[in-house]
């Protein structure tokens, strides 16, 4: 009876983190960017404009969807969802809730997962060739190469973890950073710092090269994600909207929807991978108590810490030009995740 109720509420659970913290991203970039401007941001949907996620969603379903005359129409409807289940399907990948059900086994999980949300460069070709129009082609010319060029070193980052994991499955990876998990079999000073628990089991702290790969892996999930100063697919200055150009109301929406959900899904991989899941950062130095449990909440709190500086990059720093971001992409990120993948190889 368990088990079918696992099944019940597991996708429902699910669900609602999804929403609700795609909601607290949009409500949080309209109130930090705001104060980075000097403005006051959303304040008359409810309690200091709490509501305002709700009231944008209402008044983009209100919208009428506009098809260009000259779209293939069925295509142009179609691309919309496929980027959405594209990145909503890398949730079904993740293990949200250690603490409530019990962690599945998905051999291969993580290579998968990139493998799925990378179906979302597909989308938007689709798109944009559904438009029928140059500037969509543009801005998806350009958000293609942007994903090769990030993938690259993305995914021997993800390699490196790999390595000294001994695992693809994320929820072994996760787990191999549970607090005193695997104490007793390192020797030496690892042993005794993994003893410790907390934050000293990430692989953050365990091995001190991952520090190689941890600035260029953030960078290329904002890339991934299209975030400003990386969103040159986007540059309203320059092609007017990218490839969602010709798209109005709700299937714009489902556009923006996507965009706020793989920005989650690449946090929490982030997360799983550098900052030990839903391990708690509090040591205990051999002696686990309830702070020190693994938690959703402890997952919670790392991806939204992640969204955050996320939005807090965007609008800090200038958009990069093409060129500027495709020489960082592959003159720069690649180089220096390959090296620090090599010495991981060499050491560990």
């Amino acid at each position: 009876m368990n088990e079918y109720l696992s099944l019940l509420l597991l996708p429902a659970l699910s669900l609602v983190f999804i929403l609700s913290s795609v909601l607290f991203l949009f409500y949080s970039e309209r109130k930090l960017s705001a104060f980075i401007q000097d403005r006051m941001g959303p304040t008359h949907v409810g309690k200091s404009g709490l509501l305002q996620p709700a009231a944008d969603l209402i008044k983009l379903i209100q919208k009428e969807t506009i098809v260009p005359a000259k779209a293939r129409k069925f295509l142009f409807l179609l691309a919309p969802f496929l980027i959405f289940a594209s990145v909503f399907a890398g949730f079904a990948l993740i293990p949200l809730w250690p603490d409530l059900f019990p962690v599945p086994k998905v051999p291969g999980g993580l290579i998968l997962l990139l493998g799925v949300i990378s179906f979302e460069a597909v989308a938007i070709l689709l798109a944009s060739y559904a438009s029928q129009s140059k500037f969509p082609m543009i801005g998806a010319s350009r958000a293609i190469a942007q994903m090769v060029a990030y993938e690259i070193p993305l995914g021997i980052s993800v390699l490196a973890i790999l390595w000294i994991s001994g695992s693809a499955d994320l929820s072994e990876i996760e787990q191999a950073q549970w607090f005193s998990a695997g104490a007793k079999s390192a020797h030496g000073m690892l042993g005794t710092v993994r003893a410790w628990g907390g934050f000293f089991t990430w692989n953050l702290v365990q091995y001190p090269l991952v520090l190689l790969l941890l600035p260029g892996f953030y960078l290329c999930i904002m890339a991934e994600s299209n975030r400003a100063p990386f969103d040159i697919s986007e540059g309203e200055s320059e092609i007017i909207g990218g490839f969602h150009t010709e798209y109005s109301g709700f299937l714009w929406a489902v556009f923006f929807l996507a965009e706020y959900a793989m920005m989650l899904i690449l946090s929490l991989v982030m997360c799983y991978l550098f900052f030990g899941g839903s391990a708690s950062p509090i040591p205990d130095f051999g002696h686990p108590n309830i702070s020190s449990q693994p938690s959703f909440f402890w997952l919670l709190t790392k991806s939204w810490l992640i969204g955050l500086s996320m939005i807090w990059i965007r609008w800090t720093l200038p958009r990069m030009r093409v060129d500027q971001l495709m020489s960082l992409g592959w003159k720069v990120l690649t180089p220096v995740s390959l090296a620090g993948f090599l010495a991981m190889v060499l050491v560990y």
